[in-house]
């Protein structure tokens, strides 16, 4: 069967050994290393519904934006011919150890804390059970890996030479990849290793705020030096420097892929979105986010993205042309909406009006917030009934009275009522999202909604 390489992958994200499957897929869950074996993680129930939704072909738990290959639409590119789901994960990538001696503003996946050296010793253990089975390698997605000795021990006992095929995929902000650090883990040069390096801009100022660094951008530059010697040398086979596309890099956009094309050796450069992961205030986020239409300096940014260099095949735009959705800046959006529905007078009366005038009887609310908490209590004891609540990102099953349900294809396409979105500010982006999922129903519009009813008599 055909099926995406994902379904042969884990990664272990924290200190009690939490097994995910996808960082595109955001955070689901197969289960946890503390309390179970790496089999019975790989081969969980959590997993095989994971993997069955790959095999059908619906990417139920997928993140069109988030994955480069749906992005891009090469998803045929990442998938892979098997017989039969294997025991053990053949790709494996360590990021249990999150601990970071950078503090990105495009980064929330990070810590300072060592792990409990009882639950690091079982999650090891685990690990190196895996390790014949382990053809492609990779660290750290999370943290950096030169400030882990867990992750660099365990990496030195792997045995590429005697594993077909083995690759390793190594990625790090790049400012301790030195001479002194390689001779640690240089076994794998002995696999397909590729390196992906993070540097945010070349220039020294934005690179310190946007790395959360003091360190001199003349030291990466003395490190990129070292890493294209090892690449001429051959012991590593693919060399990537990455960045983060943000408001206050994104003019030095050309000039930083020529230096890392030209005279860092790079054979690809990844320019990658900048998403929005709560590291900071939602509405400072939003400034980053250049790709937004609604961004102040967003014309600008179309500007920079016509220079030839991203005509460049070496030049890797992740979202393609996809241009962000997050619409209006979240407390203007939430402030307008909110106001309408605790300052217009019977409000809750009107919105059951309007619902029933179109013919519904009952609604179903999408996303868990705060605008979702004010419409259930502003519909209480009216004819118009909610009958359940949608939400990706919670573990909940009720909420309000109301029952929490996950959106998988297979539901959404079942799903006849209308769908009252209350993440406002991200309407556009949830819209897609659904019918992506295979939703054909109404959805609405509250801010819309509310400009119908407010002024009704």
């Amino acid at each position: 069967m055909k099926i995406c390489r994902q379904a042969l992958y884990v990664q272990i994200i924290d200190g009690i050994g939490t097994v995910r499957a996808c960082g595109w897929a955001g955070y689901y869950l197969l289960g946890n290393l503390r309390d179970n074996t790496m089999s019975e993680v790989y081969n969980s129930e959590a997993a095989k519904r994971f993997r069955q939704t790959l095999i059908e072909g619906t990417y139920d738990y997928c993140n069109e934006e988030n994955c480069p290959y749906m992005a891009n639409n090469i998803l045929e590119s990442q998938l892979v011919e098997i017989e039969k789901i294997p025991e053990y994960p053949e790709i494996v990538s360590l990021a249990y150890d999150r601990r970071c001696n950078y503090h990105c503003t495009c980064c929330i996946s990070r810590c300072d804390d060592k792990m409990d050296p009882v639950v690091q010793e079982k999650v090891e253990r685990e690990i190196r059970a895996a390790l014949p089975y382990v053809k492609t390698f990779s660290a750290n997605g999370l943290g950096e890996f030169f400030v882990s000795d867990s992750m660099m021990e365990l990496v030195s006992e792997w045995k590429p030479e005697e594993i077909e095929g083995a690759k390793f995929e190594l990625e790090t902000n790049g400012s301790l990849l030195n001479e002194k650090n390689w001779k640690k883990v240089e076994n794998i040069g002995d696999a397909d290793l590729s390196v992906t390096l993070t540097v945010h801009s070349f220039e020294e100022a934005a690179y310190q705020y946007l790395s959360g660094t003091k360190m001199k951008i003349s030291q990466m530059e003395e490190n990129l030096r070292f890493v294209k010697k090892l690449r001429e040398e051959g012991k590593i086979n693919f060399l990537e420097i990455a960045m983060v596309m943000q408001e206050r890099n994104f003019r030095t956009l050309p000039d930083f892929i020529d230096r890392c094309l030209n005279e860092f050796g790079a054979d690809k450069v990844r320019v990658r979105r900048f998403l929005p992961e709560k590291a900071m205030d939602e509405n400072i986020e939003w400034f980053f986010d250049i790709r937004n239409p609604l961004h102040p300096y967003h014309q600008e940014y179309l500007e920079v993205m016509k220079h030839p260099v991203f005509n460049d095949p070496r030049v890797f735009k992740w979202t393609g042309e996809h241009l962000s959705n997050r619409g209006e800046l979240p407390a203007k959006a939430n402030y307008k909406v909110l106001k309408d529905l605790f300052l217009t007078e019977n409000v809750g009366e009107k919105l059951s009006d309007y619902f029933l005038s179109q013919g519904y009887r009952r609604i179903i609310l999408y996303a868990i917030t705060d605008i979702a908490k004010a419409i259930v209590k502003v519909l209480q004891n009216q004819p118009v009934k909610i009958e359940y609540i949608y939400d990706r990102n919670t573990c909940l099953g009720e909420w309000e009275g109301l029952e929490v349900r996950k959106p998988l294809y297979k539901d959404l396409k079942k799903t006849k009522g209308p769908l009252l979105v209350t993440l406002v500010p991200r309407h556009g982006e949830m819209e897609g999202f659904l019918r992506h999922q295979g939703y054909e129903g109404e959805i609405l519009c509250l801010e819309q909604i509310l400009e119908n009813v407010k002024f009704q008599s």
